[in-house]
């Protein structure tokens, strides 16, 4: 799963920018499109054609010469580049709003990711399940990761906890975090973290706002 991190001549933008040009062209694929330019695309996803064409090509996209981008061909490279036409298991730690809200999430298997586990130190939470996934005590991370063979967190937990059940996650073989507590993550090189940074999305929301 490429999620938390670029190939290599590949820019975080244009990966970003690649679910976009996927649901585009799962639509037109639906309609029995074949073939479809980047101007087409570009005007569905507001962006300019030449970044279109660039994103598209720099991933190895099929085309035909002046008649666009193969559909079929195409969403297979894309899906094989994000790693989504493989599940990957992950593990959820912390079940509050925002846990249970991911546990819930119906989509994450369309994008290569199986949550399987989740973890908690509420005793009203432990050994239930939300959403159909079963909750442990936070004291069990080692022993589920190692039992499971599991290599991605999503960290939903108050910024105080958050380094601490990191360094844990590290410790039992942790290889990429996804990481949505408000708080910067001290890892090793070859370990990825993938930051949402909900609050400052929330800030760029409201002053666009109050430009207006």
């Amino acid at each position: 799963m490429r999620l938390f991190h670029p190939k290599e001549g590949i820019s975080t933008q244009t990966i970003r920018r690649l679910p976009q040009y996927l649901r585009v062209f799962y639509r037109l694929h639906g309609y029995g499109r074949e073939l479809v330019s980047s101007t087409t695309i570009a005007e569905e996803t507001h962006l300019l054609p030449i970044v279109v064409k660039k994103d598209l090509q720099a991933v190895g996209a099929p085309s035909k010469l002046r008649a666009g981008f193969k559909v079929a061909g195409t969403i297979k490279i894309i899906e094989q580049f994000l790693g989504w036409n493989n599940l990957n298991k992950a593990f959820l730690v912390g079940v509050g709003h925002l846990g249970a809200a991911l546990l819930g999430f119906d989509g994450f298997k369309n994008h290569g990711l199986e949550v399987v586990a989740a973890f908690d130190t509420n005793p009203d939470k432990v050994g239930k399940t939300v959403h159909g996934v079963p909750v442990y005590h936070t004291a069990q991370l080692a022993s589920v990761i190692s039992q499971e063979n599991l290599k991605i967190a999503i960290l939903t937990v108050p910024a105080a906890p958050a380094q601490g059940i990191t360094d844990t996650l590290l410790s039992a073989g942790i290889k990429a975090i996804w990481n949505f507590a408000p708080v910067h993550l001290s890892v090793p090189e070859n370990v990825i973290v993938q930051q949402e940074d909900i609050s400052s999305g929330l800030a760029e929301l409201c002053a666009k706002l109050k430009s207006k």
